[in-house]
């Protein structure tokens, strides 16, 4: 069962749709090859939407860094901007905004590499065939306790929570996105992913999967099979 947490992360990003977001039905394919196919080509363009976003905030966050190496102020544009972005990303702004602080913060303003995208939202919504996925455009057993949302048919007696409900595909991808660059269970999984920059190494799938051991109940396992889902479909080449 998928711990894949919360409908509205820190800050609730809102994102933009652009061109045509419906879900198409997958089942239409009788062949097991060409709905993997299908379902990687159409969600490729999301997620590569989603992350040129998340990288154009990286970059911008960067330069402040290092214009707050030399001084205490990257002057009050620059200042209320980075303010709004610890916001959006979880983090709580100190008095004084420092070197420290920006370097905090781009732990979490960081890409998810497509492969694990694709796996975790082939391995969580059945290929985008679920109930979710047609219902709610939630790709990722993405949850919500606001009590707006689709009500799993074996949710265990006393659990309050529900399957949040995405407008858009895209819109799933960015809730998702922002969980795991915000949430405490996928800390481990963004100290994987710095150590990666910092080594000026790949930011890749596999290796960012082995933080994702809260994602699901199935701990280890869960991660063993995200992994197998990498591996056996060659997912690494759209990582970037």
């Amino acid at each position: 069962m998928s711990l894949g947490i919360i409908a509205l992360a820190a800050g609730g990003w809102l994102w933009s749709s652009h061109g045509a977001d419906e879900l198409p039905d997958f089942t239409q394919h009788d062949n097991t090859v060409d709905k993997k196919e299908a379902f990687f080509a159409y969600l490729l363009p999301h997620i590569r939407s989603v992350n040129t976003q998340i990288l154009a905030e990286r970059k911008r966050l960067r330069s402040i860094r290092d214009q707050l190496i030399d001084d205490d102020s990257a002057g009050f544009f620059d200042d209320r901007w980075l303010i709004r972005l610890a916001g959006d990303y979880g983090l709580e702004p100190p008095e004084v905004l420092s070197e420290a602080f920006a370097n905090q913060l781009l732990r979490r303003v960081d890409i998810i590499p497509p492969s694990l995208v694709l796996a975790q939202a082939a391995n969580e919504s059945a290929w985008g065939t679920s109930r979710f996925a047609r219902h709610g455009n939630n790709l990722f057993g993405m949850r919500t306790y606001d009590g707006d949302g689709i009500v799993p048919r074996r949710r265990a007696a006393g659990k309050k929570f529900q399957v949040a409900v995405y407008d858009t595909v895209r819109e799933s991808i960015g809730a998702y996105a922002d969980n795991l660059n915000t949430h405490y269970r996928y800390r481990s999984m963004r100290q994987i992913r710095a150590s990666l920059r910092r080594q000026g190494q790949p930011v890749t799938g596999l290796a960012l999967s082995n933080g994702l051991l809260a994602y699901s109940t199935r701990g280890s396992e869960y991660v063993d099979i995200i992994q197998s889902i990498i591996r056996s479909n060659n997912l690494e080449q759209y990582d970037e």
